[in-house]
């Protein structure tokens, strides 16, 4: 007969009972505790050092992350924060890409070392699961480096991949940031260059057409005249004026001058001559006779009598008038005459100048009327000729850009290359306490899970305690 009782509730334990019971499954505890410690143990052991090789990479912001419009002469957009461009040089770092071109420059082998096997694709897929795995790339916040690690279970082989993997990433970053857009800032250039031709030959036409050899100089030009000719008419203006007031005055003066003036006249002076002539006489009778006799009388007579015919007037008188032309007359008409001649010329020259006016007007209101297809034709031309040049130094700045960037001149800089590591690390005795820790745990899951699966009541404290009753006597087991 059965000591223990069966029902329906499931036993209720404190943690007193928990821990009898457990006491109670020890042997399976302790069996299960040392299968899985001795599996864990042997499968730790198995494991082998691995050694991590270390560089180091200076990722600095440069122009490629500078906003620059491909079209138009705008400034350059603001360039980004540090960390952003680390995380960026990071990412392309750990880019598929480049883990691949590992693989094509290594070789699946010298990346897996004696675990390769299987045809080439296999290998390729566990170099790049390798590569995957070993390779830890870290990042700090402020901070343009970038540390990047290889793990491997051959130190030189750790180096050589690493080395090999920042080698690859240098190209492929180069390859990423040239610039492309030279082939198409050229064709671009190319197709400006044919529309200019085409601009240039449709404003010699229009040139041609008007009888224009250059538009703006042409309109300075009359521009120019204008004025110039313009200020000479008046003063001609001016100048026929003065010459018309002159002629005026000159043909007054002409009417209140005689034309014919005496030019000279002859007197009669025969008194005198006989005055002079009776004093010779009288002198040579003084040399004959005394000054009282009757001669030298006589003659002084009549020689005080001619005197006296003299001092009245009677003695001297036009004998003959000659007439002439007037010459101050003469003068003024000669003067008239120019006068006149100048003024007609004045009046021609006048005439001539409103002529030049006029048809300098009239050219000046054709450029007027062109001067909105000239502006047209003209601005075309300056702005195909700036697109020209504007491409011309893109292509330029391009080509020198990308000749840089291939000679290494970025803003990525290798500070330290990796090196086999001299030390390796091993994780048997942390793997070797979890595993210890986990067979520990796995024993006392058995043992509760065997004391909570039970049906019956192990003590009679557990049947009190379920049933809520008490327990008057314990029989002890009786074997049949």
């Amino acid at each position: 007969m059965r000591s223990t009782a069966y029902t329906s509730a499931r036993p209720r334990y404190d943690l007193a009972d928990i821990v009898g019971l457990l006491f109670r499954q020890i042997g399976i505890m302790l069996l299960v505790f040392l299968v899985i410690a001795v599996l864990g143990t042997l499968a730790v052991m198995t494991l082998q050092k691995t050694y991590t090789a270390e560089a180091r990479i200076f990722a600095g912001v440069g122009q490629e992350y500078v906003y620059q419009p491909r079209v138009g002469v705008t400034e350059r957009g603001q360039a980004p924060e540090g960390d952003a461009v680390t995380q960026s040089e990071a990412a392309i770092l750990n880019s598929q890409e480049v883990k691949q071109r590992v693989i094509q420059s290594l070789g699946p082998a010298a990346i897996l070392g004696d675990k390769a096997s299987g045809s080439r694709a296999v290998q390729e897929a566990q170099a790049m699961k390798a590569l995957e795995g070993g390779l830890a790339i870290g990042v700090a916040p402020g901070s343009p480096i970038i540390a990047v690690g290889y793990e491997s279970s051959d130190p030189a082989r750790a180096a050589t991949v690493l080395n090999a993997i920042v080698d690859a990433y240098l190209a492929y970053r180069r390859e990423l940031f040239t610039d492309r857009s030279t082939d198409a800032n050229l064709a671009q250039q190319q197709a400006f260059e044919d529309d200019l031709a085409q601009a240039d030959a449709e404003y010699q036409a229009f040139l041609r057409s008007n009888d224009i050899g250059d538009f703006a100089a042409a309109k300075a030009g009359y521009a120019t005249s204008y004025q110039t000719v313009y200020a000479d008419r008046l003063s001609t203006q001016a100048l026929l004026r003065q010459t018309d007031q002159r002629l005026q005055t000159l043909e007054a003066q002409l009417a209140r001058t005689p034309p014919e003036v005496a030019l000279s006249q002859d007197l009669n002076v025969s008194a005198r001559d006989q005055i002079l002539q009776a004093r010779n006489e009288r002198e040579a009778l003084l040399a004959r006779y005394l000054p009282d006799s009757q001669p030298v009388r006589d003659i002084e007579a009549r020689i005080a009598q001619l005197e006296a015919y003299v001092a009245s007037g009677g003695g001297v008188g036009v004998k003959e008038v000659r007439t002439g032309p007037n010459p101050i007359w003469t003068e003024l008409e000669t003067t008239r005459i120019t006068v006149q001649a100048e003024r007609d010329s004045l009046q021609a020259r006048l005439a001539a100048l409103d002529g030049q006016l006029e048809q300098i007007k009239a050219r000046q209101s054709e450029l007027v009327q062109v001067e909105s297809q000239n502006a047209t034709l003209s601005s075309e031309r300056e702005v195909l000729s700036a697109n020209i040049r504007e491409f011309q130094q893109r292509a330029s700045q391009s080509r020198a850009d990308s000749a840089l960037v291939q000679a290494g001149a970025d803003n990525v800089t290798v500070i330290e290359r990796a090196t086999a590591p001299t030390t390796g690390k091993s994780l048997k005795l942390p793997l070797l306490a979890l595993v210890i820790l986990f067979a520990g745990f796995t024993a006392l899951c058995v043992g509760l899970a065997r004391i909570f699966s039970r049906r019956d009541f192990a003590t009679a404290e557990v049947v009190g305690r379920t049933l809520d009753m008490p327990v008057l006597a314990v029989a002890p087991f009786k074997a049949r």
